[in-house]
């Protein structure tokens, strides 16, 4: 309904007659089907009588009242806003299929009455869409359940129409075959080498394809043992799903180390050896030593070595990066004396990693050999200072070399930072992403790693030192290692 007067009647109509006031002078307007009949009681009124008479009260049908003298006029009311998208979607959006941004939000800003949303979507190569199911918000998550090349939008609904938005397309991006040129193009590096570290966790791995990947100069870092089992803990080889257990020590070689040095060497691979900080005898917080039992850094040291030699395929001509693994372990339970411990297995200090580097390299360069030490840490760890502000480990920087692992969005692809290294004035080695997938590999999430030039040319060593920031001196002929 509206407040515009009544309009004026027909004289085909075939209504009523409609009172008329004037003057004072009540004038009927009597209306026939088809002619006008002028009343006895009143003379007739000709048209331009009517057109100058003074504005006309419609008198109520049934009442007689005049319904203007009782209410003002009311306000038109306000016409609903168009249904408008204000803000609109992105021509395409990026996702990685591995790593940490596997998912990424689409969203519209609209304006209009009693909006509905309805997003949808439309394969790679379609030109069919197809309703997004529950998506009925100005929001859709888009994740890897999609493939590249899908293509969505949103129809926005209210009550003054309808508003399609713009049509987003997604990229995904997969896992890099090439990081060693990205990583050169990136950052304006030279000489760059790529690999993969492995362990018995990749047991079964195609080497013959691991080396086609990593090409000319390709690198293989191999986990030689890891001591984070406590002593007399039952495990499952993971090469052969054999039953084992760790006896009265915390270490076991890797199930997969000597036949992965063999085949790596064997495809010309270059190859280094790493060893897991364990359970030593200062990280047990036991008394009894339930967790350690008594096994120390020298122990470990022993035992490197002799792993190394014997099943590493290490001569007195190689240079291959031997490095002590430094992080944080699983927290475990053991029982001794019929009470149970529980306790965490801790990333090995400065002067614990200091024991264990120099107690191999006097076990190494006493035997003719030569000793290209390293660390590998995180570069949140490397970065780490101390109190009055200095790097936690400075005292290792100028002996060993650094192995770091900086991984970004772990997408299998290089990130867009260089990693921080701390007090060492660059890197050797960049454990880039723990996500490369090398296609039939048969190894699934593999750590991926870049290598410079200089990463198989061992640093001078300063001569043993008991001073501070020095080298601390080991006694080799002590500990009770396997071997």
């Amino acid at each position: 309904m509206n407040d515009r007067p009544a309009p004026a009647p027909s004289a085909r109509s075939g209504t009523a007659a409609t009172p008329r006031r004037r003057g004072g002078r009540l004038v009927a307007v009597l209306l026939a089907t088809a002619v006008l009949l002028p009343s006895p009681a009143a003379p007739a009124i000709d048209a331009a009588e009517v057109a100058a008479a003074e504005p006309l009260v419609t008198l109520a049908p049934a009442t007689g009242v005049d319904p203007t003298a009782a209410a003002s006029p009311k306000a038109a009311p306000a016409a609903s806003p168009k249904t408008t998208i204000t803000a609109d979607l992105p021509a395409s959006i990026t996702i990685s299929r591995y790593g940490t941004r596997t998912k990424a939000k689409l969203k519209v800003t609209a304006t209009g009455k009693k909006l509905r949303y309805t997003w949808q979507v439309s394969k790679p190569g379609s030109r069919h869409w197809k309703k997004v199911k529950k998506g009925t918000s100005a929001t859709l998550t888009v994740t890897t359940k999609w493939r590249a090349g899908t293509k969505f939008r949103v129809v926005v609904t209210g009550t003054k129409g309808k508003a399609v938005s713009r049509t987003t397309t997604l990229k995904v991006l997969q896992p890099s075959l090439t990081p060693a040129a990205d990583a050169q193009a990136k950052f304006g590096l030279t000489g760059l080498r790529q690999g993969v570290d492995l362990s018995a966790y990749q047991a079964g791995a195609s080497i013959p394809t691991i080396a086609a990947w990593a090409g000319n100069g390709g690198v293989m870092l191999l986990r030689t043992a890891s001591g984070a089992r406590p002593v007399r803990t039952d495990y499952v080889s993971l090469c052969t799903g054999a039953k084992g257990n760790t006896g009265r020590v915390p270490v076991v070689e890797d199930c997969a180390y000597r036949g992965f040095a063999k085949a790596a060497r064997a495809k010309r691979l270059r190859i280094g050896h790493y060893w897991f900080n364990g359970w030593i005898d200062s990280t047990d917080p036991t008394a009894n030593q339930v967790f350690a039992n008594g096994y120390t850094v020298v122990d470990s040291a022993r035992d490197f070595v002799a792993w190394l030699i014997a099943d590493g395929g290490y001569t007195k001509t190689s240079t291959d990066p031997l490095v002590l693994d430094i992080e944080n372990g699983r927290a475990w339970t053991s029982k001794s004396g019929g009470k149970k411990y529980t306790a965490s297995l801790r990333a090995w200090n400065p002067q614990e990693a200091t024991a264990f580097l120099q107690t191999v390299r006097q076990l190494l360069t006493g035997q003719g050999y030569q000793a290209n030490l390293y660390v590998y840490m995180s570069a949140n760890a490397a970065s780490r200072r101390a109190a009055d502000g200095s790097y936690v480990w400075a005292p290792l920087a100028g002996s060993v070399r650094l192995w770091v692992a900086s991984w970004g969005t772990d997408n299998g692809r290089v990130p867009d930072k260089l990693p921080a290294t701390g007090p060492w004035q660059t890197w050797s080695i960049w454990q880039y992403s723990s996500n490369l997938r090398i296609p039939g590999s048969r190894a699934g999430a593999l750590d991926a790693d870049l290598v410079r030039p200089h990463a198989w040319t061992p640093l001078e060593l300063p001569q043993p030192s008991t001073g501070p920031g020095g080298w601390l001196t080991t006694e080799v002929g002590l500990g009770r290692g396997i071997g």
